[in-house]
């Protein structure tokens, strides 16, 4: 069965003119009612729950909306998705599995008005990935070889009135911890944590601090 899911949060928390970060995916689960809770990743908290640990004095004991406001706040980081709206072939979650019927066309003067100079994304080139979405669908951009090996591109001054950076993150969800175990970067610095008792755990949450620090 078909399901509509119309975006929760994009105009409850849009992108504040001092932001200078900014955290971009596709959109929410359809089903609000299973969320941890009521805000982006409120679903299963897997990028909190990392940047949590990344940044334990900001946070706090305790993940909720408002430490994650304050957190954000204080970074100077801002949240939005690329869909406002699409079709769900089915219950599924996953970004393979749904139809995209609005995008987030409002996104692009919101990071004209903003101080927005680096934009990081959770998901990356695939069909309905928030990379692709943005800056083939949006943009109008097409991604390259070279970008798909740096996971990063510079865009113009043109675009949003002064240079901004396009990362493509590792996914923070433990699911995707098979697929962060055969990337370069995690081969490249698995040496450093040879007497952890979770490493590959501790590699993202610092991967994650050097990114919003």
């Amino acid at each position: 069965m078909k399901r509509i899911t119309r975006h929760l949060y994009l105009d409850k928390y849009p992108v504040k003119p001092e932001a200078e970060k900014l955290i971009v995916g596709t959109i929410h689960p359809h089903d609000k009612s299973q969320f941890q809770l009521p805000f982006f990743y409120g679903n299963r908290l897997s990028l909190w729950k990392i940047l949590q640990q990344a940044f334990p004095d900001d946070f706090g004991p305790e993940l909720t909306v408002n430490s994650i406001l304050s957190f954000l706040q204080k970074h100077r980081i801002a949240m939005s998705d690329t869909i406002r709206e699409c079709i769900r072939t089915n219950d599924s979650a996953l970004d393979k599995d749904l139809i995209p019927t609005r995008l987030n066309w409002e996104l692009i003067d919101q990071i004209r008005q903003s101080n927005i100079r680096e934009i990081f994304f959770t998901s990356g080139f695939q069909k309905n990935n928030a990379f692709k979405l943005f800056y083939v669908d949006i943009l109008g951009m097409k991604i390259t070889k070279e970008i798909r090996k740096n996971r990063e591109v510079m865009l113009s001054p043109h675009i949003f009135g002064r240079p901004v950076k396009l990362t493509i993150l590792y996914s923070p969800s433990g699911a995707a911890n098979r697929a962060w175990a055969q990337t370069q970067i995690w081969k490249d610095n698995q040496h450093k944590y040879v007497d952890s008792p979770t490493p590959l755990q501790d590699f993202k949450v610092d991967y994650y601090r050097e990114k919003f620090s």
